[in-house]
């Protein structure tokens, strides 16, 4: 019996390495599998970060007693759990291979699951949202740990000039999926608004469940085209061999970084400087007034889930149709320049919102979505695209690290501020000749400003920066 045990357990350690350690693309074809699963990972990954996220999230957090304000600042949480990577900096420099990591951190969204049952608890909800905030933070953290190596191994599987190409076209099948699933998400809270919310929550819980699972499914059918410790004959060393290799390795490395001297060597170099400030300047125009908008469409603009989700559905279908284009144009004409037009959309997607009031919410938001959906069909590819013409290929994992990390806290920060203009906007009751302004509004317009100067930060200080091309990505080695 006790054999019997030993052997299954030996069978399922190798197995598991096989998967995780051993899985090398050998062929063309492996490589364009491996960016067909991350594809529909990522569709899963994208689709739960909207169910726990946004409207969703605040309607959940609605429902336990929690203010706009700090709903604001919680659903920033995701930025201050980015601060972790500074402190795995080394740990990442360690890893030869990301995707145990990446599997085992997606794993951990199960956590998002969770949060959406608390509601069924017999607890006050005082305590109801200290739990809920500690899950979500809880699971923002393993989130953003798994973030930068999966962004180095999607960026390892796809060349250079397929790079505008596959995002985009990535993109608009995750699109799909998610407006699909937030339009039916929506009709349900829609449908049990009135009768018992609890009911829709668990749908909710149980669909992000089985998103999870299809995440991590996904992931691990994938290949990984790094190579750990080799022999003298060029082969791939694993098990006790690799440990030795390991151990040696340790011994002769005896002048490693400091995490410190990482970010010195960064900031030292022009390119990196101006990633990162494009970054930054992003990441205060988003958290600045964003992450507020949810609330106030739930709660000022009274407007219903059904409407809303149905009218995201309608315009990502747009987004769909015109992502792939601006993947290719970006391709031709460089990924700065499309990202400077479509930050510029966002940033009247801010304006609209400034404009939007209760009278005309209906009309203006179906505008504002319209705008977003033409804007949102590149921005995310073209700041990661940029970030990867910028960033060289030996430092590329531990740049990627900096910036989402230092951003990230930088946009909590930033949503504390704007939470704290919001609650004093709010108390003010500001109006101009009788007609009232909502905070929301103030804060909108001091979005498109910013953005209006990441913009013209981009013309004059990002195209003008010669790229160069890396040849490594997207090819088979082994």
């Amino acid at each position: 019996m006790l054999n019997n045990f030993m052997f299954i357990n030996r069978f399922l350690l190798a197995r598991l390495r096989r998967i995780y350690f051993m899985a090398l693309p050998e062929s063309k074809s492996d490589l364009k599998k491996s960016r067909v699963c991350f594809t529909v990972g990522d569709s899963a990954i994208q689709t739960i970060a909207q169910l726990s996220g946004g409207t969703f999230l605040a309607t959940l957090m609605s429902f336990c007693g929690i203010s706009d304000a700090n709903i604001g600042i919680i659903t920033s949480l995701v930025s201050l759990a980015a601060i972790c990577q500074i402190f795995l900096i080394n740990y990442f420099k360690k890893l030869k291979k990301y995707k145990f990591l990446v599997c085992f951190t997606a794993l951990q969204r199960l956590l998002f699951t969770v949060i959406y049952f608390i509601p069924l608890l017999f607890i006050s909800n005082s305590k109801k949202a200290i739990i809920i905030v500690v899950l979500y933070f809880t699971g923002q953290i393993f989130v953003q740990v798994g973030t930068p190596a999966s962004q180095e191994w999607i960026a390892s599987l796809v060349p250079g000039r397929l790079r505008g190409k596959y995002f985009s076209i990535k993109d608009s099948i995750a699109v799909f999926v998610v407006s699909s699933t937030m339009l039916i998400s929506g009709i349900v809270l829609d449908t049990f608004k009135n009768r018992n919310l609890k009911i829709g929550f668990i749908i909710i819980g149980t669909l992000i469940f089985i998103l999870v699972l299809i995440n991590v499914i996904a992931f691990s059918k994938m290949k990984e085209p790094k190579i750990s410790y080799l022999n003298q004959d060029g082969k791939e060393m694993h098990g006790r061999l690799a440990k030795k290799a390991k151990e040696d390795e340790k011994i002769n490395k005896k002048n490693d970084k400091t995490i410190l001297n990482e970010i010195i060597d960064a900031f030292q170099n022009r390119k990196f400087r101006k990633a990162f400030a494009l970054q930054s300047l992003y990441t205060l125009s988003f958290y600045i007034c964003l992450p507020f908008n949810s609330s106030y469409q739930i709660n000022e603009l009274a407007l219903p889930y059904t409407f809303i989700m149905f009218v995201c559905f309608m315009t990502n279908l747009y987004r769909i149709y015109i992502s792939p284009k601006l993947g290719r144009l970006a391709d031709k004409y460089g990924m700065a320049r499309l990202l400077r037009y479509t930050l510029l959309a966002l940033g009247f997607n801010m304006l609209s919102f400034a404009f939007t009031v209760p009278g005309n919410a209906y009309p203006l938001f179906i505008i504002s979505q319209i705008i977003a959906s033409t804007a949102w069909a590149f921005v995310g590819i073209g700041l990661f695209g940029l970030q990867l013409d910028f960033f060289q290929n030996e430092k590329r994992m531990i740049w990627l690290t900096l910036v989402s990390s230092i951003s990230g806290v930088f946009g909590f920060f930033v949503s504390i501020v704007g939470g704290v203009i919001l609650d004093h906007l709010q108390k003010a009751n500001l109006n101009i000749n009788g007609t009232p302004i909502y905070a929301q509004q103030v804060l909108n317009f001091i979005g498109f400003l910013i953005m209006l100067f990441t913009v013209w930060f981009i013309k004059f200080h990002i195209e003008t920066e010669k790229i160069d091309t890396n040849h490594k990505d997207g090819r088979v080695s082994v």
